[in-house]
């Protein structure tokens, strides 16, 4: 079950005369000499409720008279036993114990044990009230017992208490609950893209970080977004390419003769019954590539350029408040000067001065890309992929749109380069009066 090198869960499932069980084994905790599988009666936890109620009602009694279980061991078993245990009194009471014996005409893999039992005497409307253990001893003297586990012949069911992972896991349907939380996210990653360029082009009150409140901060910086056409411009075509074009190539099955490509609907492959059909298969499963993509990838991507923005904005207008002049008054040469100035002065305000915020946005954008690359990773070891190759638009995009935004809002004024100028002729200046003097 899921990922055989990560999890090493194996399933053992049984179907005995219509009564589907089945035990789940987990090698990592280490290799099983013995595994007992009981096939009736069932576990009240997780059988059908409505083909054992149907059987009980119809007295379709043949297969209810005996208890059975499957036993897998890699040395001989000596003696197999069954307990019942009645729960009423407010423990567990030994009610019923009974040697099993092993039918020698078994065509299953493993040997099939059964006990013969007088199932009416345990007829009764509380679906856990009893419950049953059996237990196998090998020719070594080593004992294997299975869980406690509640059953019911009147075929009613146990209502089973999750934790929230399990319910995450296996309570949500999530084939029904897929489309609708991914065109969800679409529409609102679209909308606060699409929402503040409009009010930017045909509003005329803009957001302004000066006016409180949360929907104004919010606004103000996805405005400033829209202010860096070549990233705004770059998240828009990129949500349509997720929508419209494959995400990716790779190898979908294990033999690995034919590659397929995967959309949010599914891995598109060709059909085995029909010739050039093609059809997507993976779907629902695909959710755990999809959505954490949109989610926890391509939503804070685009907060985060958003915010790079605005802090050059606020930063800009500060700079220009200190100085008391307006942006237009100044050539790069002032700019520069007046900068330094600022740099001098920013003991006073050291907040905006050493842009400790840019320094923030930036070890969070790292963390983005480290998401986003090890998400890649995890995908070029699935599909033996090649991400240059195979994947380029999915595993490039973000990056580089956030690496252009950091390029984009380094320095208000982009003064660092004029800076590097002044330092190199300065260095020039000092290297040929050493020279002349020489």
């Amino acid at each position: 079950m899921g990922d055989w090198r990560k999890s090493r869960a194996m399933r053992i499932l049984a179907i005995d005369r219509g009564h589907v069980s089945y035990v789940d084994i987990d090698f990592m905790s280490g290799t099983k000499k013995t595994i007992i599988l009981p096939t009736f009666p069932l576990d009240s936890r997780f059988m059908s409720t409505s083909s054992s109620n149907h059987k009980y009602e119809c007295h379709a009694m043949v297969s209810y008279e005996t208890v059975r279980a499957l036993v897998f061991s890699v040395s001989p078993i000596v003696s197999v036993m069954t307990r019942i245990y009645d729960s009423r009194p407010g423990y567990l009471n030994l009610v019923f114990e009974a040697p099993m014996r092993k039918l020698e005409d078994n065509t299953s893999r493993g040997d099939l044990y059964v006990a013969p039992w007088n199932y009416r005497a345990f007829e009764d409307p509380i679906p856990n009230r009893y419950w049953l253990q059996i237990e196998a001893t090998d020719f070594m003297g080593r004992l294997t017992s299975t869980d406690l586990r509640p059953f019911s012949v009147n075929g009613l069911s146990t209502m089973l208490s999750w934790t929230w992972k399990e319910f995450m896991v296996m309570g949500c349907q999530w084939a029904a609950l897929y489309y609708p939380m991914f065109w969800c996210a679409v529409y609102f990653i679209l909308s606060i893209l699409l929402i503040p360029k409009a009010l930017l082009i045909f509003s005329i009150r803009h957001f302004t970080y000066k006016n409180k409140g949360f929907l104004n901060g919010i606004g103000f910086v996805l405005q400033e977004l829209c202010r860096v056409p070549f990233t705004w411009f770059g998240f828009l075509g990129y949500l349509f390419y997720l929508i419209l074009f494959p995400w990716f190539i790779g190898k979908v099955f294990t033999d690995g003769k034919d590659k397929g490509y995967m959309t949010y609907m599914g891995w598109v492959v060709k059909s085995f019954n029909q010739k050039g059909k093609h059809e997507y298969a993976g779907s629902p499963d695909i959710m755990v590539v999809v959505l954490p993509h949109l989610f926890f990838v391509l939503f804070p991507a685009i907060l985060l350029t958003g915010v790079l923005a605005t802090e050059k904005r606020i930063s800009r207008e500060n700079f220009l408040s200190l100085t008391g002049k307006k942006e237009d008054d100044y050539d790069q040469e002032e700019r520069s000067s007046l900068w330094y100035d600022y740099q001098g002065s920013r003991k006073s305000n050291s907040c905006v001065g050493n842009r400790w915020i840019r320094k923030v946005l930036l070890v969070l954008c790292l963390a983005v890309c480290w998401k986003h690359f090890m998400n890649c990773r995890a995908l070029i070891k699935a599909y033996e992929m090649n991400p240059i190759l195979n994947f380029p638009g999915y595993s490039l995009t973000i990056p580089l749109l956030l690496a252009y935004t950091v390029y984009k809002t380094r320095s208000i004024y982009n003064t660092m380069h004029i800076a590097e100028c002044k330092i190199g002729l300065t260095f020039l200046q000092v290297v040929s009066t050493f020279l002349v003097a020489e």
